[in-house]
């Protein structure tokens, strides 16, 4: 195993237990949008994937990390929008994550469908994710890895709605994230770490929407997909439960 592989694995090791970079991989969306100058607002729990974990090569044998099965970690989120146009809204969600915090911004906009009960839409976004790990020794604080991602995410949605207050909704997505680790706390024969790769994501999920008037409570359940750095496939589960009002 070489060097720079077993400095890596000490990294994600320390960045797995003070701070991970975790991907808000939750829907919380129906396809239908927000009325013209009308806001919404939600907060969720759930389990996202650890970006982290997407980071590890196959020449680093371990018991411990399988780059074919990624980590799920707790995501705590809130999210805000409102209303455009009749088919069109705004919104942007904030999420923390076991040191880590992440933003999405994106626009839902509604498509053309014939149909009373049915609505598709897509809803393209950016992302951010950022995290640091640091450990004390003694009197002092080292940095030991600074974690960032930066992307992009083209979701489809489309929901059926059986009634007023219950609506079902299916979404799959495609993500690229441009993550990149610095470690500048850690030598290793003059060793430092600077990677950075893209990752590509596709996410499918499945919930409901339970609404009392402009209240809401969605539980949901999927999985997320990627091809971590070397191209190995790995997956992920989703699974969340959010509530909230839309006016």
């Amino acid at each position: 195993m070489k060097v720079r592989n077993v400095t890596l694995l000490l990294v994600l090791m320390v960045g797995i237990f003070s701070g991970c970079a975790v991907m808000n991989t939750s829907m919380m969306e129906t396809a239908e949008t927000t009325r013209p100058g009308h806001p919404k607002f939600g907060v969720e729990y759930g389990y996202g994937l650890d970006l982290t974990s997407t980071m590890l090569i196959t020449s680093v044998e371990s018991s411990t990390f399988d780059a074919t099965t990624l980590l799920s970690l707790p995501v705590y989120g809130m999210k805000v929008g409102i209303g455009l146009t009749d088919d069109t809204d705004i919104n942007g969600k904030l999420w923390v994550s076991l040191g880590g915090i992440g933003f999405k911004g994106y626009l839902k906009h509604r498509l053309p469908l014939d149909s009373e009960k049915a609505s598709i839409a897509i809803a393209p976004g950016l992302t951010f994710v950022t995290t640091e790990s640091d450990e004390k020794e003694e009197d002092s604080v080292i940095d030991i890895a600074d974690i960032k991602s930066y992307g992009f995410e083209i979701p489809f949605l489309a929901t059926y709605r059986v009634g007023e207050a219950l609506a079902f909704t299916g979404m799959v997505r495609y993500s690229a994230d441009f993550i990149s680790i610095e470690q500048p706390g850690i030598e290793l024969e003059d060793i430092g770490i600077d990677e950075a790769f893209m990752l590509n994501r596709f996410g499918v999920i499945g919930g409901l929407s339970l609404e009392f008037g402009p209240l809401y409570l969605r539980p949901e359940i999927g999985v997320e997909m990627a091809t971590p750095k070397n191209g190995t496939f790995g997956a992920a589960p989703i699974f969340a439960i959010g509530a909230g009002f839309d006016l």
